[in-house]
């Protein structure tokens, strides 16, 4: 069920999660960052506040059902920012240290022990594909780190209170692979489908 960005209207939000077995959350371009308390970098490239505050209401109507998120890059940076976290605006700008994670870069991500994360892969590191310029700086209350690149910035995080609710920077539903299957099935599977 794809949901419009209709923040004006909570009632029909509230009903098309009241529809739904599980929350996905897309990637997609920056978040406005007065959501975080920070004024924009010249680097910013922002989406519509509209579908933040869309995001952010399925989010909450979501959470107090308890049911799966699955947040995917921007999706993952949302979750964080909805828990009281927040972002580097442009990783190149203030991590001038940081490897490439734009346009595809392929690198190593380190998956936390004892982390859902780490029970859905099967695997304590993975190489994946990166297309995003922005990371998680202050991890968000309830969310815990569960896994990183070499350069240290957080690749996924995960609720501490909630059964699923998870987010990762990478793409899965751009890569072929059996981690990428694992994901989505795992999501599948606590949304109660097969």
């Amino acid at each position: 069920l794809l949901i419009p960005s209709l923040p004006e209207n909570r009632k029909l939000l509230e009903d098309a999660v009241s529809r739904i077995d599980g929350l996905l959350l897309p990637g997609s371009r920056d978040m406005d960052p007065k959501f975080y308390n920070e004024d924009p970098h010249p680097k910013l490239r922002p989406m519509s506040i509209e579908r933040t505050e869309a995001e952010f209401i399925l989010l909450d109507e979501a959470i107090k059902r308890e049911m799966p998120v699955l947040g995917i890059c921007g999706g993952m940076q949302l979750l964080n920012v909805f828990y009281g976290g927040s972002l580097y605006q442009d990783i190149v700008s203030f991590l001038p240290n940081a490897i490439t994670h734009e346009k595809g870069a392929v690198h190593e991500i380190d998956i936390e022990g004892g982390t859902l994360l780490l029970g859905i892969l099967g695997a304590g590191k993975l190489s994946v594909k990166s297309y995003h310029h922005q990371a998680v700086k202050a991890v968000g209350s309830g969310m815990t780190v569960s896994a990183h690149s070499p350069d240290g910035i957080v690749e996924g995080i995960e609720s501490s209170e909630y059964p699923f609710v998870i987010g990762i920077q990478w793409h899965p539903e751009r890569e072929d692979s059996e981690y990428s299957d694992r994901i989505f099935r795992s999501f599948i599977e606590e949304c109660g489908g097969e």
